[in-house]
């Protein structure tokens, strides 16, 4: 019985390795292959464990960054997400007595992932698809069943490898589904990025301060954060629109101290999007905001989707003891997605990881000419975590096909083309993703939305469940 805990452990090891290192994308195409002999090889009733200590494995792994802000809030995380693949082993436990594994593993795979990011506050970090983000010539038929057929292809690949090395089955005809499926793929994705073509285009700036979060804390260290923002600001182009990225300005802001915003933005004389906190009676929100050159304030977008245990304490009530991260307190939700309208254009914004939501975000695109994520991914200490950020956005246009920019405190800016092809601010001093930096960008602009972004994810999990559900049905 060891000897399988340590294969899960290993299993879960070698597939987070496949997201911390970009270069290692291949190792998830068969890193599942322990972690599948261990199921199949376990009595029922040590399963259950077995996926525990692969998800504890693998999450832990993955995004162990989670600590360098909050040890208990990682704690809960891990517990909380080790339940979705010890559920999987269950589930496969059942089907590896039914025939036809090569689809039903990966349908419920795909079941789990939707579930672990559509279920109470939803975390669809490291989807098993996101890992091979760079991979272009794969994954543009995300336009039409989304990441998490990625998934489904990745974990068809290990289930055919654990028949092929283990129960030594060979059949020619699941090999051959397998093929064909994968040649479809990179067929329809030589296809697509051949065929896309740009309708227009929009001018960035963006600006990467680098600012420490210590240095909100008083009033010198803010002083220091707005000359930073200043010079910065004064080093990008004036015709752009110029943007900054989530909670930039130092200051809550409230209609007692929005004149200094508006100050600052006639100093530097530039249009910008900026994000900051904002305050309305007692509450508090993550807010992103549209100014022009003029200081007059546009448009305004309260953040929707909140960070567990950084914004806010999930199941308040029985977790007081818990202090949220950000020195506020529990922030409120907005309710709005708006529209804001810039050189003729129609854009969203997307505060932090409201990216992770797929759903969210195909719902976010509709009728926008592109988007724009701000964020603040310092406080994770850089890689791996930035990379991972950068993955899931890059999905989330390739499956609506649209452009998405990315302004970030520390971490990775620049922008993504409907295609998933990367622009990003380039560190010339060695520091990965720390660093202070602007840059100027022309985007590419596609109009034409994807099925995915009418659709959603309907398509691929009715398949899924439909087909899960007729293997049930027919014994």
């Amino acid at each position: 019985m060891i000897i399988l805990y340590i294969l899960v452990i290993v299993s879960g090891l070698l597939t987070a390795l496949s997201f911390d290192f970009t270069h290692l994308w291949f190792l998830s195409w068969f890193s599942l292959v322990p972690f599948l002999y261990a199921i199949n090889s376990s009595k029922a009733k040590n399963t259950f464990i077995l996926g525990v200590v692969f998800g504890l494995a693998f999450y832990a792994a993955t995004v162990f960054w989670v600590a360098k802000v909050t040890t208990l809030g990682l704690i809960f995380l891990l517990g909380y997400l080790s339940i979705y693949p010890a559920l999987f082993t269950l589930g496969a436990k059942y089907f590896f007595k039914k025939p036809l594994t090569i689809i039903t593993l990966p349908c419920l795979w795909v079941v789990m992932e939707f579930l672990k990011e559509s279920i109470w506050c939803g975390f669809g970090w490291a989807n098993l698809g996101y890992s091979q983000y760079n991979i272009l010539y794969l994954v543009q038929v995300s336009d039409l069943l989304g990441a998490k057929f990625i998934s489904f292809i990745i974990v068809m690949v290990n289930v055919l490898l654990y028949e092929l090395i283990f129960v030594k089955r060979f059949s020619a005809r699941k090999i051959s589904f397998a093929l064909l499926v994968i040649i479809l793929c990179i067929s329809y994705s030589f296809y697509r990025l051949k065929t896309l073509k740009a309708d227009d285009s929009i001018n960035v700036s963006l600006v990467q301060p680098n600012t420490a979060e210590v240095l909100k804390f008083s009033e010198e260290g803010r002083q220091t954060i707005l000359d930073r923002l200043s010079r910065l600001s004064k080093d990008t182009q004036k015709d752009p629109l110029v943007i900054f990225p989530e909670a930039a300005w130092p200051y809550t802001l409230n209609m007692d101290n929005i004149g200094q915003l508006k100050a600052f933005i006639r100093s530097i004389d530039r249009d910008i999007v900026i994000g900051t906190v904002m305050q309305e009676d007692t509450r508090f929100y993550n807010c992103a905001l549209l100014l022009d050159r003029s200081g007059r304030l546009l448009s305004v977008y309260q953040k929707i989707k909140l960070v567990p245990f950084g914004e806010y304490i999930p199941l308040r009530r029985y977790l007081g003891f818990v202090d949220v991260i950000n020195s506020i307190g529990d922030m409120s939700r907005g309710d709005s997605l708006d529209l804001f309208l810039y050189d003729g254009k129609g854009f969203s914004i997307l505060v932090c990881f409201e990216d992770v939501f797929p759903m969210f975000v195909s719902k976010v695109s509709r009728n926008r000419d592109f988007l724009i994520n701000i964020t603040n991914d310092g406080w994770f200490g850089g890689n791996p975590e930035a990379r991972q950020h950068l993955s899931i956005m890059t999905f989330r246009a390739i499956e609506n096909r649209i452009s998405i920019i990315r302004a970030a405190n520390t971490g990775i800016s620049g922008w993504v083309s409907f295609k998933g092809e990367p622009a990003i601010l380039q560190d010339t001093a060695g520091k990965e993703v720390l660093f202070e930096e602007t840059g100027d960008f022309e985007v590419s602009l596609n109009k034409r939305r994807s099925f995915y972004n009418r659709y959603g994810e309907a398509s691929l999990i009715i398949f899924c469940l439909f087909f899960l559900s007729g293997v049930v049905i027919k014994r």
